[in-house]
């Protein structure tokens, strides 16, 4: 069973030319940081501090302080792990700013070029442009009206014009300074991100990394902080957390799409990850079965 990006309803409405936040992902409980989510605008990510392992598509990458990336509508993306201090800049710019018509404005055809290449994903590794995007980014969040409006297009000129470190490609990963190919923890993830709702075999999972089971074992803890089966289960009730925020499906059949054969011990997982039960997390968050 694939696991399947959520949309993220939090910007899916914005009511600026572009919303502008910084997000402390490690420091405050941040479900759709973590929730494999996809949004209906283009999203200009900057690490302020810190770094954090995400996965983009079926890719895995590293977001580090000092980097910039650029990700198109509809392309889906989460974080897995970070680091302690890991503080992002977000700024989501509405699709509908960016729908020209390059027939009837041919001075724009390199922005539309630009915006097809940020489809796949393009990330500029590069301290000193990083501060200058992120300095514009306040700037816009501060400005109105036309000033605003003009700030924004300054941000993506230089975007535009500024050649990345990096494309990221749906059928592969490609990663400034480390070898193309993916690492055993890189297949596992991936694995795990399609299968985490089933019952998962260590065995088969293994087999897929190319490791033995309990080399696996080590490198995933080592890497991630979590064992294998910590992990999966965070896993599920982050996906539960999603589902229940967004659709007014009954609770025993979230905890079966979860991944859990029991509602009973959906429900004590649950409560011990979130500190509430899955009918009191629906309730604070305004919906109802």
């Amino acid at each position: 069973m694939r696991k399947h990006p959520q949309k993220n309803h939090i910007v899916e409405n914005l009511s600026k030319i572009c919303e502008y936040s910084v997000h402390d992902i490690s420091r405050t409980p941040d479900t759709a940081a973590h929730t494999y989510h996809y949004h209906d605008t283009v999203e200009v990510i900057i690490a302020k501090c810190g770094w954090a392992d995400g996965l983009i598509g079926d890719m895995t990458g590293k977001l580090q302080q000092g980097m910039v990336v650029v990700l198109g509508s509809n392309l889906p993306h989460c974080v897995l792990r970070c680091s302690d201090d890991c503080s992002l800049l977000l700024v989501h710019i509405p699709c509908e700013l960016l729908k020209w018509d390059e027939e009837r404005f041919p001075e724009m055809t390199h922005g539309i070029e630009f915006l097809r290449l940020c489809e796949s994903g393009i990330a500029y590794n590069n301290p000193a442009f990083a501060d200058k995007i992120a300095w514009l980014a306040g700037r816009i969040a501060a400005a109105e009206g036309f000033l605003r409006m003009s700030l924004l297009m300054r941000m993506l000129h230089i975007l535009s014009t500024t050649p990345p470190s990096y494309t990221l490609k749906a059928e592969q990963h490609i990663s400034q300074g480390r070898d193309n190919k993916e690492t055993p923890i890189d297949k596992a993830y991936q694995y795990i991100y399609k299968h985490f709702r089933e019952q998962l075999s260590l065995n088969e999972l293994a087999a897929h990394a190319g490791l033995n089971p309990s080399a696996l074992c080590r490198a995933f803890k080592k890497a991630s902080g979590h064992t294998i089966g910590q992990f999966c289960s965070r896993l599920r009730i982050e996906y539960a957390c999603n589902m229940l925020l967004t659709t007014n499906m009954d609770i025993a059949q979230i905890a079966y799409m979860s991944g859990y054969n029991s509602y009973p011990h959906f429900c004590t997982q649950f409560k011990k990850a979130m500190k509430i039960s899955p009918s009191e997390y629906r309730e604070i968050t305004g919906r109802r079965d």
